[in-house]
């Protein structure tokens, strides 16, 4: 953002936005508006990019907040384009601004602005009071938390409004968030008004971009928590303002929960408060008004009603749950549950548990329409097989992520290994215990604890190798590939990278192959101007035709 040492000095615009040949600003349809027009007038210094539609997202925003206080006449904004695009992105975008713009052509004033004011972001909205004061370099933040309260934008109308919600966050933070001026209520989903007042003193969560997968999860801890006596509150926060009427009385009466009203103001300020960007978040106020988690989708997802209230406190406590509960885990304590202690196999005949108990087993948390599992899946078929014929203390488990009999059938045929039933309710004691919130491949060890969350990397990488997975096995491995890689080129081409060499490079975290869309983790290729990677099978594999192979035992790379 541009640096506060601007704040307070004073400019004259008519002189700030001309130039030596040009006394003139323009509007979109190529009239000339003079300079000094804008003398006497709060001004807006618009910064934005025309060619990425995040940094337009504001426009609409300030677009609304013009046309409600251009009647006034004593406000305007001055678009300047903060990059050098071409003319017609430029015009395109500019077209849609009722406002004042630097000419594109004067590609030197828009540099001398954006060096003037330090610009490294956009967009940006540096604010100048009615005698060119700067009062504020961050505009579209105070217009998005603000909106109409904030004008006419002086310094001691932004200081005001930043004491009020300094003192919010102390006493009435929840009112200071969800009421407006025209509104101080919330919709029931019955459609009935409930006082904002009402959620004083509960733990209240605010549910931004309701997802159908996320929500009957939230829907089912909502309700167990209210069957307890729990003082919690759900908010939902629709930020789509283009929502269908009819869409948004559906979600809500759907939810047990209070929403906004439709086409509610305010969660655009809350949006941008809690930097959302639509995927669910549950940000959590807690009875003293104070955020405690800013998003707790997370937490519910793995913990359901455990995870309540959501404080540091809950959160350590949780920890220590989990750390005991690996302690103790057995195959016995994950696959048996009632009188469910079997699984299937592919002929539909049912395997005991007990039969397992003391194998190396890998759950393969799979769904039907997944690319990714449908590459991988062939790479395990092949590692499986491979591995039971040098050890059968080797099992794979199925775990379909759809109920779906059919789908599950035809999977399941193509499959040498075991599975759970399509309908069983281990799988969301499974998912919850082994903390798989999707498609997934967990080890668990011969002890029944958790060897490795990675194995399809390390499949991948090792093929059959990887097996048994233990931690000493695989620092073996580790070592042995890392005197491989002495012997690897620290930089070649490849055909599908041409621009740039790629770099020999070491990484502790997963990275994804270009070539072969996998991912691997441990030494691989990369570029290191653009996010392109390589596993190093597949950058030698068209290294120059491999001319000269690289040195070392490639046998280990499947």
């Amino acid at each position: 953002m541009t640096d506060d040492n601007v704040l307070g000095v004073a400019h004259d615009l008519s002189v700030l936005l001309s130039s030596e040949e040009r006394d003139f600003l323009v509007r979109n349809n190529g009239d000339q508006v003079k300079t000094n027009s804008l003398n006497g007038k709060i001004v807006g210094l618009y910064f934005s990019l025309s060619w990425c539609s995040p940094f337009q997202s504001f426009t609409p925003d300030l677009l609304e907040f013009y046309q409600e206080i251009a009647s006034r006449g004593d406000f305007e904004v001055v678009f300047v384009s903060a990059s050098s695009e071409d003319y017609d992105s430029f015009k395109g975008y500019f077209s849609k601004m009722p406002w004042l713009a630097i000419p594109f052509s004067d590609s030197d004033t828009r540099t001398r602005l954006k060096k003037l004011f330090n610009l490294k972001v956009a967009p940006t909205l540096i604010i100048f009071d009615s005698n060119g004061n700067v009062t504020s370099v961050d505009g579209v933040k105070i217009l998005m938390e603000y909106g109409m309260d904030a004008y006419p934008f002086t310094r001691e109308t932004i200081s005001s409004l930043l004491e009020q919600e300094e003192e919010a966050k102390k006493n009435h933070f929840l009112r200071f968030l969800l009421t407006i001026r025209s509104r101080n209520y919330l919709i029931s989903n019955d459609g009935n008004q409930v006082p904002i007042s009402d959620l004083e003193g509960k733990t209240v969560a605010l549910y931004f971009w309701p997802c159908d997968e996320f929500t009957p999860i939230l829907i089912d801890a909502y309700n167990k928590l209210k069957t307890k006596g729990e003082k919690f509150e759900i908010v939902s926060i629709f930020g789509n303002m283009e929502q269908d009427e009819e869409e948004y009385r559906q979600y809500v009466e759907m939810m047990p929960w209070l929403a906004l009203p439709f086409k509610d103001k305010n969660p655009k300020k809350l949006v941008y408060y809690f930097e959302t960007d639509k995927v669910p978040t549950l940000a959590i106020i807690g009875p003293d008004g104070k955020i405690v988690n800013p998003n707790a989708t997370k937490l519910v997802d793995e913990y359901g009603v455990e995870a309540y209230p959501f404080t540091p406190k809950r959160l350590d406590e949780l920890a220590e749950i989990d750390k005991v509960r690996q302690e103790s885990q057995t195959l016995e304590s994950l696959l048996v549950l009632g009188d469910r202690d079997f699984l299937i196999a592919r002929s539909g005949s049912k395997v005991p548990v007990s039969e397992l108990v003391g194998k190396t087993v890998l759950f393969y948390f799979l769904s039907p329409w997944c690319e990714v599992c449908t590459r991988f899946t062939p790479k395990l078929i092949e590692a499986y097989h491979n591995i039971k014929a040098k050890d059968d203390a080797f099992e794979v488990i199925f775990i379909a992520l759809s109920g779906y009999h059919a789908a599950f059938d035809k999977l399941l045929s193509s499959m040498p290994w075991l599975a759970l039933p399509p309908v069983d309710a281990r799988k969301k004691h499974l998912m919850y215990r082994l903390k798989i919130r999707g498609t997934g491949v967990i080890v668990i060890g011969p002890s029944g604890r958790t060897a490795t969350r990675q194995p399809r990397e390390l499949i991948n990488v090792y093929g059959a190798n990887a097996y048994p997975f233990t931690k000493e096995h695989l620092q073996y491995l580790e070592e042995e590939m890392n005197e491989m890689a002495k012997g690897w080129p620290q930089k070649l081409k490849h055909e599908l990278h041409a621009e740039h060499e790629v770099s020999l490079t070491r990484h502790e975290s997963v990275y994804g192959c270009v070539a072969c869309l996998e991912t691997g983790v441990g030494w691989y290729y990369q570029c290191e101007q653009c996010h392109f990677e390589l596993h190093p099978k597949c950058a030698f594999k068209n290294h120059e035709e491999a001319k000269d192979p690289p040195e070392g035992n490639l046998g280990i790379l499947v």
